[in-house]
């Protein structure tokens, strides 16, 4: 009985190392990038029976593009259960009160007048899960919006709305520079005619409630390795689209080696020379309201920051 018991436990723990080799060798960056639907679930939605659901062209898919927008990547839920932890902390903050979108903003959370924009959405997760909080209006944004498009409709979201916005360079980036400026320099041989940050967002600007800034921007995954005039692009984005003492920024970063580094340098070096400020904080080290977070965390928290950006007062 012993020795049969002893067997019986052997083979059960072999069972379930090959269960989680399995498991690890079906994924990808640590997520499921092959099913052809995923869902996202936290209580502040209703829990495992009310979960933002999403279809993906994954590793197997005739539609999937390598490295592009058909697929889930990690960050994303990262940011989702950051939104979700937030805006939790911030209605038992709260009580019967009425919370200010502003207010709100700044540690995260989302209220029923919040105006979001999510930028790089990919699958729409960020965008959805503010929507499916309560916001008032969510733009989710993406140079290829068919798949956050598909899974809006399918959720059902009105009051989220997909567009197409591709990220440019400030008009200042362009001007000429000055005799003996030795500066690295931000120009180059970019055509008059390509828009700029501008003007890529003037559009969806004015389509927002008021035609004011957003209260929160978010965006996952939209660091990784790509070179100087991409974080450029993404940042002067970003920067055309907040107002300051109004609109708070959350990115979500993860380290994937020495490239994403000198990547996350260049992200922070044009948010400086934009205007944006602000300060990174380790996923797992990110609290609310003062308290750690309370929920389990993801695959590789460890290895990801929160970064988290407002837009100083011109001079």
């Amino acid at each position: 009985g012993s020795v049969r018991d002893a067997l019986g436990f052997i083979m059960s723990a072999d069972d379930d190392i090959a269960d989680k080799e399995a498991e690890a060798l079906f994924k990808i960056h640590g997520v499921d990038q092959r099913s052809a639907e995923l869902a996202f679930s936290h209580p502040a939605l209703g829990g495992e029976d009310a979960p933002v659901r999403m279809r993906q062209d994954g590793s197997t898919s005739k539609a999937f593009v390598p490295g592009t927008s058909t697929v889930i990547w990690p960050c994303a839920y990262s940011l989702g259960d950051y939104l979700c932890d937030a805006t939790t902390a911030y209605r038992a903050k709260l009580g019967d009160g009425v919370g200010d979108a502003t207010e709100a903003a700044r540690v995260g959370a989302v209220t029923a007048d919040t105006v979001a924009v999510e930028l790089g959405a990919g699958l729409g997760l960020g965008g959805m899960v503010a929507a499916r909080l309560g916001a008032r209006y969510v733009a989710i944004t993406d140079s290829t919006p068919a798949a956050a498009s598909r899974n809006v409709q399918a959720n059902g979201l009105g009051n989220a709305h997909v567009s197409e916005l591709c990220w440019r360079r400030a008009a200042w980036r362009r001007a000429p520079k000055r005799d003996g400026d030795e500066s690295e320099s931000d120009i180059d041989d970019e055509p008059d005619e390509v828009p700029t940050a501008e003007d890529a967002v003037k559009s969806l600007l004015a389509s927002l409630p008021d035609g004011r800034a957003p209260h929160i921007v978010i965006g996952s995954d939209i660091c990784y390795s790509q070179g100087k005039q991409e974080m450029q692009a993404l940042v002067d984005t970003l920067a055309a689209m907040c107002e300051p003492s109004r609109t708070t920024a959350y990115v979500v970063f993860e380290d994937r080696g020495d490239c994403c580094w000198g990547t996350l340098n260049y992200f922070w070096t044009a948010a400086e020379s934009a205007g944006l400020v602000g300060d990174p904080t380790p996923v797992q080290d990110v609290t609310i309201d003062g308290k750690k977070r309370s929920g389990p965390g993801r695959h590789n928290d460890s290895e990801r920051l929160l970064l988290r950006l407002t837009k100083r007062a011109a001079a």
